[in-house]
C-alpha cells in the first residue's frame, strides 16, 4: 500500500469493508440472515472486489518518491 495514492488507499479499504459486509450477510453462513439482507450479499461482494481492482489504478509514479 506504500505505492498507492490516498484515493487508492481509501478505495481499497472501503472495498475490503464492503466485501466483508457481503460475506456477513451471506445466507450460507453460520447465522440466519433475514431475506432482505441476504439478497444484498452477492452484489456487495462483487462491488468490494471491483473497488479493490480499481484501487490499483491509483498508484504514485516512480519519479515522485
Amino acid at each position: 500500500m506504500k505505492r498507492h495514492t490516498k484515493t487508492g488507499k481509501i478505495l481499497f479499504y472501503l472495498g475490503v469493508w464492503i466485501m466483508a459486509a457481503g460475506f456477513a450477510f451471506n445466507p450460507f453462513g453460520i447465522a440466519d440472515t433475514p431475506e432482505p439482507y441476504a439478497t444484498f450479499s452477492i452484489p456487495l461482494i462483487v462491488i468490494g472486489i471491483i473497488l479493490g481492482v480499481v484501487s490499483n489504478f491509483y498508484k504514485k509514479s516512480k519519479e515522485s518518491n
